[in-house]
């Protein structure tokens, strides 16, 4: 009878556990991705893995120090977030409404030399938002959010700057990290190795 108790209460911990609210923080800008965990006021670092001290210091010793930037970071090339746009896509609607958007800021800069082709993106990137984030926001709790998209000249492509915060139960996202988290890794090795392939060819 004991035994059916301890077993119970260790059920009873790891349910109240589950139901926790924790988040995450994601950015993607020129300087590449960044995701963080959040649980209350303390954030954990899980990509990229953080160096040894030893290394860090070795590395801040190599380089000169640069000053602080109170702008935006630039944003990345599309093609390379294109490959992800699919697996995005497939982990939103598994998430749908469990997910709570607490901050979505996201730029897009059509750039080019030629100005009737950056015009000419630029206008289908504000039909695409205004296509797609009537259909996101039907399915998710979003609580703040930002959208701009710019035009740029002297840029050579487009560009993307995503910064953005949610929060689930931990339940949800223990199971979600651990599919997803998966996914996005081979894609992003994949990703990777696509210059080296086609180089060798």
């Amino acid at each position: 009878m004991s035994a059916l108790k301890i077993l119970l209460a260790v059920f009873l911990v790891l349910f109240l556990l589950s139901l926790i609210r924790v988040g995450g923080e994601a950015e993607y800008t020129a300087d590449g991705a960044l995701v963080r965990l959040r649980v209350g006021a303390f954030r954990v670092q899980v990509y990229p893995v953080r160096r040894p001290k030893r290394e860090k210091k070795a590395q801040k010793e190599r380089k000169k120090p640069e000053k602080a930037q109170s702008e935006p970071k630039p944003g990345a090339p599309m093609e390379r977030a294109r490959r992800f746009l699919p697996l995005v896509g497939e982990a939103a609607g598994a998430l749908k409404r469990r997910i709570r958007i607490d901050r979505l800021f996201l730029d897009v800069t059509a750039g080019g030399r030629d100005a009737a082709a950056a015009a000419l993106s630029f206008g289908r990137i504000n039909g695409a938002v205004g296509m797609i984030w009537p259909i996101f926001e039907q399915n998710f709790d979003v609580r703040d959010h930002r959208i701009r998209t710019a035009v740029d000249f002297q840029s050579s492509g487009l560009t993307v700057s995503l910064s953005a915060a949610f929060s689930a139960r931990l339940g949800q996202l223990i199971s979600f990290a651990v599919r997803y988290g998966l996914k996005f890794f081979t894609c992003y090795r994949s990703a990777k190795s696509a210059p080296k392939q086609k180089e060798a060819i």
